[in-house]
């Protein structure tokens, strides 16, 4: 980590429809992140979440990111730069 570099978490996620995310984070920044391309073809946690309502059960991790019931998570960084 850089010194004096500012540590932005998610403060909230809530999953929309076609694998949409609407986040805030810890800075203030609203954004929507679209997933449906990492879902084409995903890796073999994110599988699960091709269905919707699996895609819903989103929450906050206790690391800042997000996280899905069947073991999937994405780092605040990864979704700033999504």
């Amino acid at each position: 980590m850089i010194e004096g570099a500012e540590m932005i978490e998610v403060e909230s996620v809530m999953a929309e429809s076609d694998f949409l995310l609407n986040i805030q984070f810890t800075n203030g920044k609203n954004k929507k992140v679209d997933l449906s391309l990492l879902l084409k073809n995903p890796p073999p946690v994110f599988t699960k979440l091709r269905d919707k309502d699996e895609f819903k059960k989103v929450t906050v991790n206790i690391v800042g990111g997000v996280q899905w019931e069947c073991g999937a998570d994405l780092s605040a960084d990864y979704l700033l730069s999504a």
